[in-house]
């Protein structure tokens, strides 16, 4: 019976965010991009801007927990695209199987939103960059692996 109202009180909690509007679901598809915020511009060496910084951070979310898969690391949040930048991206690239050019385009954002974004990786640091960087993120409800996807915009 606790689990039952566990799960009741969380899929009311984010029906209610829904219906006011404060996130907007995304049913039937699985973490990916909005195309909108950050998801929607490309990003390189060189680049200065707060959406870098959410790059980063998604990138030390996902370093975390498979940074020893791919030899992904920490990196300061720095909103700079420098050397350490450019290289954990193509190391993340590589791993996922993309063209590892250091370029955070759509087929980056694509597979930065699906790491960084899924249930199992809710409530990180991570997980909350790719949602604030215009990821469709899982969230995660009740105890049973179910989930929600929702999105900033």
């Amino acid at each position: 019976m606790r689990m039952m109202k566990r799960f009741t009180a969380a899929a009311a909690g984010v029906a209610a965010l829904l219906a006011a509007g404060t996130l907007t679901a995304a049913p039937a598809q699985a973490s990916g991009v909005t195309g909108r915020g950050c998801t929607a511009y490309v990003y390189d060496y060189g680049g200065y801007s707060s959406c870098v910084g959410l790059i980063q951070r998604t990138l030390n979310g996902i370093a975390a927990v498979r940074g020893g898969s791919y030899g992904g690391y920490q990196l300061a949040v720095d909103n700079s695209f420098g050397y350490n930048t450019d290289t954990n991206v193509t190391r993340f690239q590589s791993y996922v199987g993309i063209t590892a050019d250091g370029i955070v385009g759509s087929n980056t954002w694509y597979q930065l939103c699906r790491y960084a974004g899924s249930y199992s990786m809710y409530g990180r640091d991570g997980w909350y960059a790719a949602y604030d960087a215009g990821c469709i993120v899982e969230v995660p409800v009740g105890t049973g692996g179910g989930y929600y996807n929702i999105s900033r915009y």
